[in-house]
């Protein structure tokens, strides 16, 4: 087999003019170097540039790409875990294969059943197939949008790449900012959205999604082979038997992802989902399991202790790296130039740095995203909808503030004027709606649709209009803010040429995890808690009367010490308030430079910069609100000041 994280980037010439697009991918080619160290491809006719990056992963000697069958050409970044299965039924169709690897598999796929063979792929991909005697280009994207593929089109021509990186350097491409993009980041912390990417005419090829591009009719379409499925549990089981599936499901899924030629490792931070993962993966490899995470010398952030007591558990060979401030704020700009935009989540930097560490030992590395999202790991939020639908009972019966006061009813929220899509953005925002419009200026206020911004969030509510607030807000973290949790997963592990696989994103085990009940997911401790969370909120509450990731939780009892098993999310957080009240983040966002962008606000970023905002902050969320405005700022300087 040859397993293929790489990069893949292509130019689609519609008048077939430019005669030099060839040389221009060839050299941008070059700057995606880190995702494929080990070779690189390419493919050229008057139409259609292709381009390729190669890191490999099994069948080390072959598999490289462009792959040619008949008129069939193909470049594919990531893993098909059954192309083996596929394989044989395209051998019982009459096809051979030169390769072992998986991405010949692809290209004969293509040739044997067109699109539809997209359907036989259980992997993580991003995939672009040129067929010639058609005309056409098939840009893919694997279902949950594990592997980017971003495209923007320029003036008669439609240019595609796994990283931004690879259109914004690319000679014809002017840079502009998107509002829209800027306006979703403060808000949602990430710019969600196929039309949000911080750069203008840049766009993503949605998940479960591919483009079809027609050449001779200059025509690009969309078409979705997979969604996001609504949870349905009309049909009822008994605890043991969604218990024994997902054990079955998981275990499947993470011995696929096990398959690697180069060695193999798994982020552990001590958390449940990490722990499972290493645990399981620790009983179906040969030899010791090399786990790896990443501590603070803050005590009340670090987890590095949980992690060893899993590591001397399962006895991995386990590895550690800590991050300090000054090393967190001397790379912040570091890795905003490797992810091209800037970081939403503050430890992008501590993954960043473990992935290089990393790099030494290994090429493959399994982590625990899309766990949270799927089996209940959010419950601060995930089980809101209770204060929700209290708060408008009473409502309707008075309006009593000492009644409100009994039923802790959220004051702060306007529950008569306001829909569940403001509640649900009211309990998941750093910065509320009214701090971003405060923040900003007149000017740039009115370059941002706040509908536009808004619509991935309120089109999975359309979507799944039937289903109730709960499972409302399970599909919108399954749907949006995983996006974020991958792109960062991907970028900074393919920095350092690490390929990153995500067991819990089985497709398979997503179908069926939309299947069980909520109260699998997040279950009260008892009927007098949940009678208790009357009279208080979900927020203080969570995890104190409820259970979150009940399921996930039962199964790891099976692979961890049961106090492991019920240990609380701690979400890998760092100490944001302390090191962003530090005189350079002031001195950077004061200066007169970020003033005369008439951006921010100053008296507002003044007030934001106050020590006194962190005062029973116990969330650091001043600190992250900070980090949002220093990223963005350090982003137009290293980037939109560069044009």
């Amino acid at each position: 087999m040859s397993s293929l994280m790489c990069s893949i980037l292509g130019l689609i010439d519609f008048s077939s003019s430019d005669k030099f697009k060839n040389e221009k991918i060839f050299s941008v080619n070059r700057l995606l170097k880190h995702r494929g160290p080990d070779d690189e491809g390419y493919y050229n006719d008057k139409l259609v540039s292709l381009a390729f990056n190669r890191l490999s992963i099994m069948d080390l000697i072959k598999g490289n790409q462009p792959i040619i069958k008949k008129h069939i050409i193909s470049i594919f970044n990531g893993e098909i875990y059954n192309f083996k299965e596929i394989r044989a039924e395209l051998i019982n169709h009459g096809h051979k294969f030169e390769t072992n690897s998986d991405s010949e598999v692809v290209s004969t796929a293509f040739l044997q059943w067109g699109i539809k063979c997209v359907e036989k792929f259980n992997g993580m991909f991003a995939i672009a197939v040129y067929d010639k005697k058609n005309s056409k280009v098939f840009l893919i994207r694997d279902r949950v949008g594990i592997k980017p593929l971003y495209f923007s089109h320029l003036n008669n021509q439609l240019l595609f790449s796994s990283e931004i990186k690879g259109i914004t350097n690319y000679p014809d491409f002017e840079k502009k900012l998107n509002f829209n993009a800027f306006s979703s980041y403060l808000l949602f912390r990430y710019p969600y959205g196929k039309n949000n990417v911080f750069y203008d005419n840049i766009q993503k090829v949605t998940p479960g999604t591919f483009l079809e591009v027609d050449i001779l009719k200059k025509q690009t379409k969309q078409n979705t082979y997979w969604s996001i499925p609504e949870i349905n549990t009309k049909i009822r089981h008994n605890e043991e038997y969604y218990f024994q599936k997902l054990d079955s499901l998981l275990n499947s899924s993470i011995k696929k992802q096990l398959v690697s030629d180069a060695p193999l490792g798994v982020f552990l931070s001590g958390g449940l989902d990490s722990s499972i993962l290493s645990s399981i993966a620790a009983k179906n490899i040969s030899g010791k399991l090399k786990t790896y995470s990443v501590g603070f010398k803050e005590k009340k952030y670090d987890e590095t202790p949980k992690a060893r007591t899993i590591a001397k558990y399962i006895n991995s060979e386990h590895t550690e790296v800590f991050v300090g401030k000054e090393d967190f704020f001397n790379n912040i700009e570091k890795i905003i130039e490797v992810k091209d935009v800037p970081l939403s989540i503050p430890h992008e930097y501590p993954l960043y740095l473990l992935s290089k560490k990393m790099k030494q030992d290994i090429k493959v590395v399994l982590s625990g995203e899309g766990a949270d999202e799927f089996f209940g790991g959010y419950a601060r939020v995930q089980n809101s909808p209770i204060d929700f639908v209290k708060a408008n009972f009473i409502l309707k019966f008075t309006d009593n503030s000492f009644v409100k006061k009994i039923f802790s009813v959220d004051k702060k929220f306007n529950y008569k004027k306001d829909k569940f899509i403001d509640f649900f953005f009211h309990q998941y925002n750093w910065f509320s709606i009214g701090e971003v419009d405060s923040l900003l200026h007149e000017n740039v206020k009115n370059q941002i649709n706040l509908e536009k911004v808004k619509e991935p969030w309120t089109n999975v509510l359309k979507k799944y209009e039937n289903s109730n607030y709960y499972n409302q807000i399970l599909l919108m973290f399954q749907t949006n803010h995983l996006q974020c949790l991958l792109d960062r997963l991907d970028t900074m592990t393919m920095a350092n040429s690490i390929e990153a696989r995500v067991p819990f994103l089985d497709h398979e085990l997503i179908e069926f995890i939309n299947t069980v009940p909520y109260k699998f997911k997040i279950k009260w401790k008892s009927k007098f808690s949940k009678f208790k969370s009357l009279f208080s909120n979900n927020f203080s509450y969570s995890e104190k009367y409820d259970t979150n990731k009940y399921l996930l939780r039962k199964v790891g009892e099976k692979y961890l010490p049961k106090k492991m098993s019920e240990e609380k999310k701690l979400g890998f957080p760092l100490p944001m308030n302390e090191w962003m009240h530090d005189k350079k983040v002031k001195e950077i966002l004061l200066d007169k430079k970020t003033l005369e962008r008439n951006i921010f606000n100053q008296k507002k970023l003044e007030n934001f910069l106050d020590d006194k905002n962190t005062k029973d902050d116990n969330y650091d969320f001043n600190g992250k609100k900070i980090w949002m405005m220093l990223n963005f700022e350090l982003w137009m300087r290293n980037n939109m000041d560069q044009r």
